[in-house]
Order: C-alpha cells, then structure tokens, then sequence
C-alpha cells in the first residue's frame, strides 16, 4: 500500500526524533464505557489482582459517578479487603440512588459492624432494610441479631437469630452456617454453654454439607 507524501514524511521525522519505535499514544478519552470497567474488575477480583479490580470500578464512577452497578461493586470489595471507609461511601452513595433497596441498608450495617461503631445507626439500618424489602427478612434478622448482639443484649439477639433459622430456606447451608454460629456467640454471652454447644454443633452439620 503506498502513503500520502505527507504521511510518509511525518514518519520519517518521527522516526528520526524518537529512532526506531513512536513514542507511545496517549488516549485523551476513555476507549470503555463503564460497563466495560465493570466487567474488567470483575476479571481482576476474580484473580485476586484487588488493587487493578478497584482501578477499574473507579475508572467506570470516573464516567458515570451515578453508577449504581460500580458503586456496588466497589463497595463490596472495599468490604471485603476491609477498606471500611470506602465501603461506607460507596454504599451510602448506592443508598441514595436506590433507596428502595434493602440489601443496600443491610451491607452498611455489616460496615459498621465489622468496626464495632456507630452501633445505632447500624440498628436505625436494619430496621429500614425489614420495612424496605420484607421478602429478604430472615437474612436480616440474623444481622438484627448481630447488632443487638454488640450492643450488649443477649437475650433479645437470641430470639432474632431463632426467629432467622426459622425463616431462613433449609437448602443454604453457608447462611445456615453463620446464623448458627452467631446464635452460639450469643448464648455464651447470655451465660449459657449448654445451647451454645448445641448451636455450635448444628452449625457443624451444615458445614459439611456445603
């Protein structure tokens, strides 16, 4: 294929300034949209490669700071990797976006949770989360449990956490599993290690079978 003359002496200058390879191109624009960003993330969380993972959903708000679809995905790996701060911005944000959802609410509350903080709010959270989406009750009892749990009572955490395994489908044994072994937490502080073994043990049988 023959160049322009043109062309073909910008070339011939590039080459002379820079020797044999063009200096790199610099893209003024983002070539993906945040869809993009977000599946590339996702390729990188699910190769532990965290910090690129995190790039990305970033890179996507840096488009679209409206994104619920990033906020999400920044908010639960920043939980994860136990980056609480930017866990709770992220997921205040999403809150704002989609108030109406309260899975949302739910995750805040474990935000403040794993930090032992804001233990009132965390409460305030879980209950806007039963009253927002109902059908997702039995998850947030056990978070309910948790935070009456921390917040020193007991016995009122027992019965959200047997009110959970009640509720919670018999068939997810990870769930299963967790609410178990936090109404055990709770019957040792409640001072009694008999129904704590006994959770302990039933939480046993469900590890197996995941």
């Amino acid at each position: 294929m023959r160049f322009p003359l043109s062309i073909l002496a910008v070339c011939i200058l590039l080459l002379t300034l820079y020797g044999c390879s063009l200096p790199k191109i610099i893209f003024l624009n983002d070539p993906l949209s945040p869809a993009e960003h977000d599946n590339l993330g996702r390729i990188y969380e699910s190769q532990e490669k965290f910090d690129l993972a995190v790039q990305q959903y970033k890179a996507a708000l840096k488009q679209d700071p409206k994104s619920l679809s990033s906020l999400l995905l920044l908010g639960d790996l920043s939980f994860r990797t136990k980056n609480y701060p930017e866990a709770e911005s992220s997921y205040a944000k999403a809150i704002k976006l989609q108030p109406e959802n309260g899975d949302i609410y739910n995750n805040l509350c474990w935000v403040y949770l794993e930090q032992n903080v804001e233990l009132g709010k965390a409460g305030e959270l879980i209950e806007k989360a039963m009253t927002t989406t109902p059908e997702h009750r039995a998850y947030y009892l056990d978070t309910k449990g948790m935070v009456l749990l921390r917040r020193g009572n007991a016995p009122e955490s027992i019965i959200a956490f047997n009110e959970a395994l009640e509720l919670l489908p018999k068939d997810n044994a990870a769930y299963l599993v967790e609410a178990y072994t936090h109404l055990a937490e709770a019957y040792r502080a409640a001072g009694d290690p008999l129904n704590a073994d006994k959770a302990e043990q039933a939480a046993e049988r469900y590890r197996t079978r995941k």
